[in-house]
């Protein structure tokens, strides 16, 4: 029922974070490997890729240990793209307030760049899979965004003939500019939840505004380009140094991981605040503007937004 592997890797990590709804599982990691590998047994598939973000965002020695030794009975390999560390933060911290924070950048690398964090520290993180799987088991490459990363994934396991079955659904994930990260994470503290006990329902409701909202606000942006300040911006360059030098030795790869094209020119205004703002205010305003005096919920906002949208289509036709 879903279209990566996030049901997996929540089986594993409910018991940490029972309060995050992008892991709530209501089944146990035993069961779920014991379902995937009937699955994987039933599809009569040579090769199957297991894909989660979260593989790589929250597992840490044990539970890295733990899939090993689930799959023990597989060839498995560990693909491992790398993105250059300033591209990967702003793409980060983007979905970051896309799930529904309204951390700021500068909170957002403060907690990040932390020495007990491994987010952005490739080389410890990478250690860790290799512990677990195997040196030799381990594949790393440097992601070029020129490219298809998927593509250079399914070359790298000899399924590049599987790309041509790819749609542009499976390639819509684009990370979004400093203008529309702004504008949400605003909106993100007009729609704050003063309550502890917030509800799943609740969860799913401000999940579907943010994905309208992010589409205008995408519409209308001017793509706008991030800046990091001192001191996180040394921080970060001095960790992709030590990540570099570790990966020239280790898996002969002479690549620079901080790209020029991450860096702009001339750094623009942190956020762009002002323009933010008035994507924000022209969004909601469009939304919520004829029914504020009804006091509608955030529920009722949305579905009227979409019978809204609905209605607009078939005018069209």
């Amino acid at each position: 029922y879903a279209l990566n592997h996030a049901p997996l890797t929540a089986s594993y990590l409910h018991s940490e974070s029972p309060d995050d709804f992008y892991l709530r599982s209501t089944i146990t990691s035993s069961k779920m490997v014991k379902s995937l590998k009937r699955e994987i047994e039933a599809s009569g598939a040579e090769t199957v890729i297991i894909s989660s973000e979260h593989l790589s965002s929250r597992f840490r020695a044990p539970k890295i240990e733990k899939l090993a030794e689930d799959f023990s009975e597989y060839d498995c390999h560990v693909v491992i793209a790398l993105r250059d560390h300033l591209s990967r933060l702003f793409s980060s911290y983007s979905t970051h307030v896309m799930s529904g924070s309204d951390q700021t950048l500068d909170e957002y690398a403060e907690s990040i760049l932390l020495p007990d964090n491994l987010y952005m520290r490739y080389a410890d993180t990478i250690r860790l899979w290799e512990a677990s799987f195997g040196r030799d088991n381990v594949i790393v490459f440097d992601y070029n965004e020129a490219s298809d990363v998927i593509s250079s994934i399914l070359s790298k396991i000899g399924l590049l003939h599987l790309r041509n079955k790819l749609t542009d659904e499976h390639k819509s994930n684009a990370s979004l500019d400093a203008n529309v990260t702004e504008a949400l994470r605003l909106i993100n503290i007009a729609n704050r939840s003063e309550r502890s006990n917030f509800s799943y329902i609740e969860f799913i409701k401000l999940n579907y505004v943010r994905s309208v909202l992010k589409k205008k606000l995408q519409q209308k942006s001017n793509c706008s380009h991030w800046s990091l300040r001192q001191p996180y911006l040394k921080q970060l360059l001095d960790i992709a140094k030590d990540d570099a030098l570790w990966l020239a030795k280790n898996y002969s790869m002479p690549v620079s991981l901080i790209k020029s094209e991450s860096l702009p020119l001339a750094a623009p205004e942190e956020f762009q605040e002002d323009v933010a703002k008035l994507l924000a205010k022209i969004l909601t305003q469009t939304i919520c503007a004829r029914w504020t005096l009804y006091r509608f919920n955030m529920f009722s906002r949305a579905a009227l937004f979409f019978i809204l949208e609905k209605l607009r289509s078939i005018r069209r036709r």
